[in-house]
């Protein structure tokens, strides 16, 4: 074989393969055949052609996946090979990172391998696996295997002693850390053995280069009183196990959930353009035509929500962020996930015909369990906050939460199942446009007395001031729309109110799945938008911001909205706001990144550049803030209902 002359470079099947026929080497490949079918034989038998299946037979509608396919190409190799999201977790992001790339190094350099000794050699007998080039692949190969120890190494001290509570416990990702780690230190013992038994001594030409593999250097030192024949035959029975041990891994792979490996950056190519998650679309003529609003059965979901199981590796980001599952709720974005992917495939073995054709059974047929309730429960349903927060968090790109708001939909508008408190809400947006049923002709009683513009009156202006409910009925915020206003009179800003003509925007609504309620809500409001030619509009609630902002144009309602945060900031850096005088000692302040205004828009620089020009005390930041600051609770409509469940989610960020 070549290779075992004087020069730099090594026998690549060294006591494996025998003079004459390479038995032992057709046999390796074999075996490799063998493992790979039956890597597709694992995924039929794991059911995942089967939800495939389910999946192109999904009636659900969907964005625009496929455009742009070269930016979406280069995003995802980005993403996946610079661990974009996952390096935000410091420990987690580490560990993986090294497992990741010494996986890739190892790969690449068992790639090289058999392209020398299976194809280049026996056809152009070119070796290449020499002097410089080989040194180099030898230190590159132990030096990332070593880091692949090492991250293995601190999996296993998270899921050993740290054990986070949100840390998924499945016999599987036991067995995973630990076949991964016997591969890796198999292979290097078989470098040990062969290290020792020939490089060792200093007559070898590859003694002076010893130490380019060191990880393997250093255990052949365990094997130094080992006879010549000792290393042969331990070497020859590590070797198989370590061959034996990588195949049985790729066949392995189609049974767990390393199946991620192919799967999540699919489902990152795949990701949503939108600037936030979206909302499945329903244009107003739904409500005239369609049978059924929401979802209840799992083919109502899109192809890509049925996919998005396939690519969740239950890492649990998403829980260790959520803000239910921190104040002991049964919410776990995570096992929403799967469990929608096990209801997939329990709900198939139903729906699949002798022939492996898949059809969708109708309602009145169906026996098996329900997807409310059974499949997903209803307090996990009720329990989300649609913070986004596992969205941000989510490596794999996948939406979680939107797919709780198709099952309330479901609920709301079909079944009329959503919590008792809720239907006074919905009394008060429909009667009189505000969640607290207080009077329309209450809504501007604010503004008496402030010489406020209103567009009645006015006719125009640039921009237009939407107050939103909390603005005109909560005494609390009826004094920060009162402050707004003459801050905003004091800067010369041209704006006004719509006074009685304003309504609610709606979010709460659309958020708690009664989207027939949010769509009466919005279409007033860009009527009345419209009539009055706006065309920009500083809003005070982020909900109300982030509604206005995007899912007003789903109805045709197109503006440029404003935080009121954004504006002033501006104003002040402008000159347009100044301090008349100082403004007297706050002491320590913070700021609390709201969900809608921070996840869901990016606005995080402006509140605090305006709590910094008062200059009147220290800005802090708390443990959770930016993109990770924790809900305080009161989104997807979780205002209106009772927390019975837990802790309440706004106490503990109180307390932060």
């Amino acid at each position: 074989m070549h290779g075992s002359g004087a020069e730099i470079s090594r026998e690549v099947f060294w006591n494996i393969v025998g003079p004459g026929f390479p038995t032992e080497q057709v046999v390796l490949y074999v075996l490799a055949l063998g493992a790979f079918l039956l890597f597709f034989r694992g995924l039929a038998k794991s059911g995942f052609f089967t939800r495939l299946k389910v999946a192109a037979n999904a009636k659900g509608t969907e964005v625009d996946r496929l455009n742009g396919p070269w930016d979406r190409f280069w995003y995802m190799v980005i993403d996946v090979f610079g661990h974009r999201k996952i390096l935000r977790e410091p420990y987690q992001g580490v560990f993986h990172f090294l497992i990741f790339w010494g996986f890739i190094a190892l790969l690449i350099t068992t790639a090289i391998v058999f392209l020398q000794a299976d194809f280049i050699y026996p056809i152009w007998h070119v070796w290449f696996m020499k002097d410089g080039f080989y040194l180099g692949l030898s230190l590159f190969a132990d030096v990332f295997g070593g880091l692949l120890i090492i991250g293995i190494l601190m999996a296993l001290a998270r899921r050993y002693v740290i054990k986070p509570k949100w840390l998924d416990e499945k016999g599987e990702d036991n067995v995973i850390l630990w076949f991964i780690l016997a591969i890796v230190v198999t292979g290097f013992i078989v470098e040990a053995l062969r290290i020792q038994a020939t490089e060792v001594d200093p007559t070898s030409p590859m003694n002076p280069y010893i130490w380019f593999s060191p990880v393997g250097r250093t255990i052949a030192f365990l094997f130094s009183g080992m006879s010549e024949a000792a290393l042969r035959d331990t070497h020859v029975v590590m070797w198989w196990t370590h061959v034996l041990g990588a195949l049985g891994f790729i066949v392995f792979i189609a049974y767990s959930k390393l199946i991620h490996i192919f799967m999540t950056p699919v489902n990152i190519f795949l990701r949503p353009e939108t600037p936030q998650p979206a909302l499945k679309a329903m244009p107003p003529e739904m409500f005239e035509n369609a049978e059924t609003f929401g979802i209840h059965n799992i083919e109502e979901f899109s192809w890509k929500d049925i996919v998005d199981g396939e690519a969740c590796m239950r890492c649990g980001r998403c829980v260790e962020v959520c803000p239910a599952f921190g104040t002991d709720k049964p919410l776990k974005p995570r096992d929403v996930i799967q469990d929608m992917r096990t209801y997939v495939s329990e709900k198939a073995k139903l729906a699949v015909d002798a022939d492996g054709k898949y059809h969708i059974i109708p309602d009145e047929e169906y026996t098996g369990p329900a997807l409310i309730g059974d499949g997903i429960s209803k307090d996990t349903i009720w329990a989300c906050t649609t913070c986004m927060a596992c969205v941000e968090a989510c490596p794999a790109y996948i939406l979680q939460f939107p797919k709780l708001i198709e099952l309330r939909r479901y609920m709301v508008m079909m079944e009329s199942d959503f919590p008792a408190e809720v239907l006074d809400v919905f009394k008060g947006m429909e009667n009189n446009s505000n969640p607290w049923s207080i009077g329309a002709h209450m809504r501007a009683d604010w503004a008496k007395d402030l010489d406020v513009p209103v567009l009645s009156e006015k006719g125009e202006a640039e921009y237009l001031f939407y107050v939103g409910c909390a603005g005109a009925f909560d005494d609390l915020n009826k004094k920060v729309a009162v402050s707004l206003a003459k801050l905003f009179k004091a800067a010369g800003l041209d704006f006004a109110i719509l006074g009685t003509e304003e309504g609610c925007c709606g979010d709460s609504a659309k958020k708690i799945g009664n989207e027939y309620v949010y769509q009466a809500l919005a279409m007033a409001n860009i009527e009345t938008f419209n009539a009055y030619n706006v065309s920009k509009i500083i809003t005070m609630c982020p909900h109300g911001y982030n509604t206005l902002k995007y899912d007003y144009k789903d109805l045709g309602g197109n503006y440029d909205v404003y935080h009121y945060t954004e504006i002033l900031d501006k104003l002040i850096k402008q000159g347009k706001i100044t301090l008349k005088q100082p403004v007297p000692e706050l002491g320590t302040m913070t700021y609390h990144d709201s969900c809608y205004l921070g996840r869901y828009n990016n606005v995080y620089k402006q509140p605090r550049d305006i709590l910094k020009s008062l200059n009147s005390g220290p800005v802090v930041e708390m443990a959770s803030h930016h993109a990770k600051s924790f809900c305080c609770g009161a989104g997807g409509g979780r205002m209106w209902m009772e927390e019975d469940l837990g802790t309440r989610i706004n106490q503990k960020r109180t307390n932060e």
